[in-house]
């Protein structure tokens, strides 16, 4: 609904100067954030092609039709439950993650899902410290509930039967954040923005650093700062989660001390164990072949050389000389 429309309507009192006012500042809010202006339903299932037909299934209670899920192990052993979006519904979620939810600044403890930043900048502060210790949010993604979401969009400026709308299209059918959807990880860093933000001033008044990625929490500095954990696990559950106890790590600098997978004693660097394997790996089947190698590691996997390219540019994320090399000795490969 244009301005001009708008005013054709109150000039033919097809509406009040009232309902006029009330939307012109509607618009006028949601322009200054710069976000797209979603009026209702109507307008909202024009935008996604939505059908009427169609509207029960993607704001209806029963959204469980819209999701495949499946499980993937866990490094830390376990697994991990995937609900992932049907194709129109991953399309639904992408456009608000891009139109919506990340034109918003995130805390700047916040390392994670933000583009141009990886693990090397949520790493990057914890270097040389004392003491460095990792603590994990119990169930990070379903943690994130229905009225969470609902407060975030009428926060940006959407009036409440719309931030209904599109927190449905953002939640399963439990009401909760899905780990699988594309929107999910933009969504929780604003979530979780007062909370980062309490854990910031909370290690700025011992002197030490945080950071968080996705459900990552780290902390360093003097090896004096154990004494806040209690506090954290309490913060952290007064702002609605639950630190996984069983993965609170106190790491000194007499010890390996690792931030999301990089090693950061001195200096920011990938683990010997992983710089190994692909070292052992170019270095056999150089010598041998591809087939004879991974047969004697007992490897059947069909997308190993896609691996081992993995590896090589997690090494160069972090160390960009030395990923360039394993890079060039992967290239000189013939992979039949």
């Amino acid at each position: 609904m244009e301005k001009n429309n708008l005013q054709i309507a109150l000039q033919q009192g097809v509406i009040t100067q009232e309902t006029y006012d009330s939307i012109t500042e509607y618009i006028q809010r949601l322009n200054e954030n710069n976000v797209p202006v979603i009026y209702n339903l109507r307008h909202l299932r024009k935008i996604f092609k939505i059908k009427k037909r169609e509207q029960d299934i993607f704001f209806g209670e029963n959204k469980s039709s819209l999701y495949r899920s499946f499980s993937i192990p866990k490094k830390s052993g376990g697994v991990r439950q995937i609900e992932a979006p049907c194709k129109r519904l991953k399309e639904i979620q992408r456009w608000i993650k891009d139109e919506i939810v990340d034109k918003f600044v995130v805390s700047e403890y916040a390392t994670g899902f933000r583009k141009n930043m990886s693990i090397v900048d949520n790493a990057r502060k914890h270097v040389g410290k004392e003491l460095v210790i990792n603590m994990d949010i119990k169930d990070f993604f379903p943690s994130v509930t229905y009225a969470d979401i609902l407060l975030m969009f009428i926060y940006i400026g959407y009036r409440k039967d719309v931030a209904h709308l599109l927190t449905k299209l953002c939640t399963n059918a439990e009401n909760v954040l899905p780990q699988g959807s594309p929107a999910s990880p933009s969504i929780s860093n604003h979530i979780l923005l007062k909370l980062d933000k309490r854990l910031g001033r909370l290690a700025e008044s011992i002197g030490a650093d945080y950071s968080r990625y996705a459900d990552d929490i780290t902390f360093s500095g003097k090896r004096g700062i154990s004494s806040i954990i209690p506090l954290v696990e309490q913060i952290v559950e007064e702002e609605g989660f639950l630190v996984n106890e069983n993965k609170t790590r106190l790491q000194y600098n007499n010890q390996r001390q690792e931030v999301t997978g990089l090693i950061v004693n001195k200096k920011i660097a990938v683990s010997a164990t992983i710089e190994d394997e692909i070292r052992n790996a170019i270095y056999f089947i150089k010598k041998y072949v591809v087939d004879d190698h991974m047969k004697h590691i007992g490897c059947n996997k069909s997308f190993y050389m896609e691996h081992l390219y993995g590896i090589a540019y997690f090494i160069h994320m972090v160390d960009s000389d030395k990923g360039k090399g394993y890079l060039e000795q992967l290239d000189e490969i013939d992979w039949g």
